[in-house]
């Protein structure tokens, strides 16, 4: 319980006030005990001093008992040496023969060998006595407190030659006459202590809330900080080190304020740059456990997870990566791998992060989604393929038949004619390639120049139907048109759009079998103006649907370059329309037909 006491530090303070107070009390009692006993020991020998200075030459050539009646009887005792009561006693000694000559009790020597054995006991006790018995010095006035049973007395030994007869005067002080005062002093000290113990107490409590009052509140506001509380200012109510204290935690307080909403800032600039990065961010600790991970990596690596581990990932996706190996290496440590999944593929970039001392304390990981520039990459590739294929197809046939022809094999007119037509015939289906890829790349460096103007959509379709209607009536299909309500002018590139529904138009017809239908619609649906073609013809597998805008894309390729395609047409078509800022979108089912939209905005109502 006092232990518990004493860790209150205004308790303490309290203490150690009561503690000095009760030292200074007692040291003061010491002293003043001290004090008294010193003054009545110098005062005893000062009576015994001047007593032998009036009778020390009287009795030097005076007999001893002379000198002993003269104590006893004569009152010198009492009168000159001060011996005035039973608290000062004496006692003669004879140098020589060491035996009691008078004591003070009865002014005669001892009666008894045991009386005299026992008083000589005691006297032999004494320092002072056996200072002067050994010749050391003449007087023993040696302010010493011996205990005789409850008895306490000081002593005093003197030498004195009494006619040519060595002699020790032998005197004893009991405490016993002064105790009174002494005791007195105790009650006085005793009271005094009692008031200092409350004195103590009651200043020492005032004088240690000075200090821990403020110690106090600043213990409060310091867990108001640790709570996240940094704007009250605590008040300076003094100019010592408490003051410079409260000053000192104010001022930190602020500081820290100031610091964490710098860290706080800093740390929402990091979160946001992580939360909205493309590139995926998987931070490690050098256990190998998840620090942060950003939406962009979760979303890349379909992660549900709560908790993700290094090697889990490694193993997950088959990577040979070892931690140490790379934070080991420091900033010197980049690895760079590739992983692929469900039809993704990833770039990934292992980079230690270190501290100040350059220490590694774990890795992170930067994803980055390749998926596109992949099957970019595989697009580039698949469309170089191509090229050459198309390119190498119709040249093919030119060389063989240039070559025959060349060699003299054929000998008719007629069929060295046949072969001009196939050369010739090949020869412009290569055209039409270059001219479609010539085409295509003005669109795609965006120098293709749209020669805008104000066109009615109505009159182009029927422009474009009148153009394809004969090849629609040589394969007997039937070729309708309709207009679904008012159709408004648009900003347009007249050639580029005809473009578009010649190209459609001819694919409905050259796709639909004899005797099949194709309709064109013209509508408007809020800000756009649509065209919609739609046929019964062979349709489309759902799972060519996806790549069918691809360049040199054919869902039947024979039969494709049978009726003189070059597989860039539907491609040329989406570009324009997006170029127009439209859209181009297929609905088709194999068996079923096809339906063809392109939707164009209207840029204002220039009238219908």
């Amino acid at each position: 319980m006092f232990r518990n006491f004493l860790r209150s530090l205004q308790w303490r303070l309290v203490f150690i006030f009561i503690s000095i107070s009760i030292v200074l009390v007692v040291v003061i009692w010491v002293f003043l005990t001290k004090s008294v006993e010193t003054y009545n020991y110098n005062k005893f020998a000062a009576g015994i001093e001047d007593g032998f200075k009036r009778h020390a030459a009287e009795w030097k050539d005076a007999d001893i008992q002379y000198v002993v009646e003269d104590l006893k009887y004569r009152n010198v005792a009492k009168n000159d040496f001060l011996l005035i009561n039973k608290y000062k006693t004496y006692t003669i000694f004879d140098k020589e023969t060491q035996e009691i000559v008078s004591d003070a009790q009865s002014g005669e020597p001892a009666t008894s060998e045991k009386e005299n054995s026992e008083l000589i006991n005691g006297i032999y006790r004494s320092e002072n006595f056996i200072s002067v018995l050994a010749d050391e010095k003449d007087i023993g006035n040696k302010a010493i407190l011996y205990n005789n049973g409850n008895n306490p007395y000081f002593d005093y030994a003197r030498e004195l030659m009494i006619n040519d007869k060595a002699y020790i005067f032998y005197f004893r002080y009991y405490r016993e006459e002064f105790l009174d005062q002494i005791l007195e002093f105790n009650r006085i000290i005793i009271n005094g202590l009692v008031i200092a113990i409350i004195a103590s107490l009651l200043v020492g409590y005032a004088m240690s809330r000075t200090i821990t009052v403020p110690i106090i509140r600043l213990m409060h506001r310091a867990r108001r900080i640790a709570s996240g509380d940094f704007d009250q200012v605590l008040e300076v109510k003094s100019q010592d080190e408490i003051g410079a204290l409260t000053n000192t935690f104010n001022y930190m307080a602020i500081e820290l304020k100031r610091t964490l909403n710098e860290i706080s800032r800093e740390k929402n600039k990091v979160e946001t740059l992580l939360n909205y990065m493309t590139d995926g961010i998987i931070a490690f600790d050098m256990s190998g456990d998840v620090i942060h991970i950003n939406p962009a990596a979760k979303k890349m690596l379909d992660l549900n997870e709560p908790d993700y581990k290094f090697t889990s990932f490694c193993e997950k996706y088959g990577l040979d990566i070892n931690l140490e190996e790379i934070t080991y290496l420091g900033d010197t440590g980049i690895r760079e791998t590739s992983i692929s999944f469900k039809d993704k593929f990833l770039r990934v970039y292992f980079v230690p992060f270190v501290n100040k001392d350059k220490n590694a304390e774990g890795l992170i990981a930067v994803l980055q989604d390749i998926t596109e520039q992949q099957k970019l990459e595989n697009s580039r590739k698949e469309f170089v393929a191509n090229v050459s294929h198309e390119l190498r197809t119709p040249l093919t046939s030119i060389k063989s038949y240039t070559e025959t022809l060349l060699d003299g094999m054929v000998e008719d007119t007629e069929t060295a004619y046949n072969f001009l037509k196939v050369i010739d015939s090949e020869a412009d289906r290569m055209t039409r390639i270059v001219k479609d890829l010539l085409q295509l790349s003005r669109m795609d460096n965006k120098s293709l120049q749209l020669n805008k103007k104000w066109i009615r959509v109505i009159d182009l379709v029927k422009e474009c139907i009148k153009k394809v209607e004969l090849k629609a009536r040589g394969k007997k299909q039937d070729l309708e048109n309709y207009v679904i309500g008012e159709i408004p002018l648009i900003l347009a590139d007249h050639d580029r759009i005809e473009q578009v529904v010649l190209n459609i138009l001819s694919n409905a017809i050259n796709y639909t079998p004899e005797g099949g239908s194709i309709v064109v619609y013209v509508g408007r649906i809020y800000s756009d103006v649509y065209i919609k073609v739609a046929d019964t013809g062979i349709g489309i597998p759902e799972a060519d649907l996806e790549r069918i805008f691809e360049r040199f894309y054919r869902v039947d390729k024979a039969r494709s370059r049978e009726l003189g395609g070059t597989g860039l047409g539907l491609s040329i078509v989406k570009d324009i329309v997006e170029l127009h800022g439209g859209h181009v979108s297929i609905k088709s089912a194999e068996g079923q037909g096809t339906e063809v939209t392109v939707t164009l905005p209207v840029n204002n109502t220039q009238g219908v």
